[in-house]
């Protein structure tokens, strides 16, 4: 009997290298998104940083200069910050478009692997047909030998 071989085994390959590239594609998006917001956090932790050290040139004799500089760099920051949100949104959609994008090879290949289950199942279904049948017509063949010698 041939070995098992799938008609279909080339697409099969084709959409698992697909599958595998959309997930490689997930993962970056993933780690922007990740990175965005990581910066996001840095961000408010300066922006922190800046209120304190503003409440602490109160306590302290110093220039006007120095104020308005601490002023601007909160300033600066809170806009980074809108920006940052920003990137966040953009990121989070772009995983959400990975996920659908992966999501879908996932489907295309999972239908390529139940054709396969299914084209197994009946390969081995026919061999199981093909062997009964050698099997049966031994059992023919040895009868007609016993009966062919007790004549």
């Amino acid at each position: 009997m041939k070995k098992f071989q799938f008609k279909f085994e080339t697409v099969e390959k084709v959409r698992k290298t697909r599958e595998d590239e959309a997930l490689r594609l997930l993962a970056q998006a993933q780690r922007v998104f990740q990175q965005a917001r990581n910066h996001k956090e840095r961000l408010v932790n300066d922006l922190n940083e800046a209120l304190l050290r503003r409440e602490l040139l109160a306590k302290e004799v110093v220039t006007v200069v120095a104020f308005f500089v601490e002023e601007d760099f909160i300033t600066g920051t809170k806009q980074r910050i809108v920006y940052a949100d920003q990137a966040i949104l953009r990121a989070k959609r772009g995983v959400e478009k990975a996920i659908r994008f992966y999501l879908y090879a996932r489907r295309q290949t999972r239908t390529i692997e139940i054709l396969r289950e299914k084209a197994y199942e009946e390969y081995k279904q026919q061999t199981k047909r093909q062997e009964q049948k050698e099997i049966n017509d031994l059992h023919v063949m040895r009868a007609r030998l016993n009966s062919e010698e007790a004549a």
